[in-house]
């Protein structure tokens, strides 16, 4: 009799999670930040290209655009009162998985949908990061917030980051959503090398798919004798919704679509997210 109980709580609390899952918003409804006592996971597998130069017995040099690939992995968590909390973490396979992107480092295309970057290391393993995001305005339409980010610098001859910024996300209910806002990535170091991250991304809902185009505008300031540049990204990036709570993710994408050689910045990844309940 026990057994069968058991057996019964068990289907019954299967059932409810389920109709929680598929309860979900659709992706194009979601908060941009996570409700209280909800969990998510995210990994992603990415690639970016990056200019390799050799030099031959003879002194002459030469140079190859090559691909170098990273991973990412992240959590994260809604608290009370306080908001999300989050920790990221990422791999760079080779040589060439940190040059890879115009020196972002190929993890950075792992990281879906997430444009804004601050990684002062160049190591294999990447620095590892932790945000806090809470909404001050939450709406049906429109959410605006606050957030930060900080950089561990574990990786050698790196610096400690930190990046506050105001994200905004705009929602057309179950048809589109639109995520921008305002980032300000800062580098302690000698220099004090700062950028100014405006990102814009659109993205359409059909059924459980969703799609649509990223761009943006990057300011950066590298400090010391170096210039200043403009970074515009594009690319396009979509998905597919599992059961409500689990998202299949890919993105291409060039981070300098204002440079005459382009093509040279173009990256990729794909990966997966998950959200409890």
């Amino acid at each position: 009799m026990r057994k069968r109980l058991v057996a019964t709580a068990f289907a019954a609390h299967a059932v409810l999670f389920a109709r929680s899952a598929s309860a979900d918003k659709p992706f194009v409804d979601r908060s941009q930040t996570l409700p209280s006592l909800h969990l998510s996971a995210d990994a992603g597998l990415g690639f970016g290209q990056y200019q390799a130069v050799t030099l031959d017995p003879s002194g002459k040099t030469t140079s190859a655009v090559k691909v170098g690939w990273g991973s990412n992995f992240e959590a994260a968590v809604g608290l009370p009162f306080l908001g999300e909390l989050g920790v990221r973490l990422g791999y760079r396979f080779g040589d060439g998985g940190p040059l890879a992107g115009g020196g972002l480092g190929a993890d950075h295309f792992a990281r879906l949908f997430d444009p804004v970057v601050n990684e002062p290391g160049l190591d294999s393993m990447a620095n590892p990061e932790l945000h806090l995001r809470g909404n001050l305005v939450d709406l049906e339409v429109f959410e605006l917030g606050l957030e930060t980010r900080a950089v561990i610098p574990t990786a050698a001859n790196s610096d400690f980051a930190l990046t506050p910024g105001v994200p905004v996300r705009f929602h057309v209910p179950t048809l589109a959503r639109i995520d921008t806002g305002l980032w300000f990535p800062i580098q302690t170091n000698a220099d004090t090398s700062y950028s100014i991250d405006i990102p814009a991304q659109l993205f359409f809902q059909v059924d459980d798919a969703f799609f649509g185009p990223l761009s943006g505008v990057r300011f950066n300031h590298p400090g010391g004798d170096r210039p200043s540049s403009t970074d515009v990204p594009v690319g396009i990036g979509g998905g597919y919704t599992l059961g409500g709570f689990a998202d299949l993710k890919v993105q291409v994408r060039t981070e300098r679509i204002n440079d005459a050689s382009w093509s040279k910045f173009i990256g990729g990844g794909i990966g997966v997210g998950i959200r409890i309940p």
